[in-house]
């Protein structure tokens, strides 16, 4: 569960880098034709995408498991606590 955590923080880290690295400062406010890196930008486009996905599946399986991880703590802790209870109430104390 760790290495998901991880994961997910790891790609995450990536796709901001990525987006900061897009943020370029143009020379001397010259204006450049888009249709030369248009090649580029669906490239960096995908990428972002499919990033954006692997991180999106990421968080769904970690939720999953958190989740039954949380149902099974629940479901521990109520039967140690009727064991508990039918302690007491078999052996009560003087």
């Amino acid at each position: 569960m760790m290495k998901k955590i991880i994961c997910v923080m790891i790609i995450g880290t990536l796709l901001i880098c990525t987006f900061f690295v897009g943020c370029g400062k143009t020379e001397d406010g010259k204006v450049s034709d888009t249709n030369q890196n248009s090649g580029t930008n669906n490239n960096a486009e995908s990428m972002l995408t499919n990033a954006s996905e692997n991180i999106s599946s990421g968080v769904s399986e970690v939720s999953s498991d958190l989740s039954s991880a949380a149902s099974e703590v629940s479901s521990d802790l109520s039967s140690a606590a009727s064991e508990v209870s039918s302690d007491l109430t078999s052996n009560p104390k003087r």
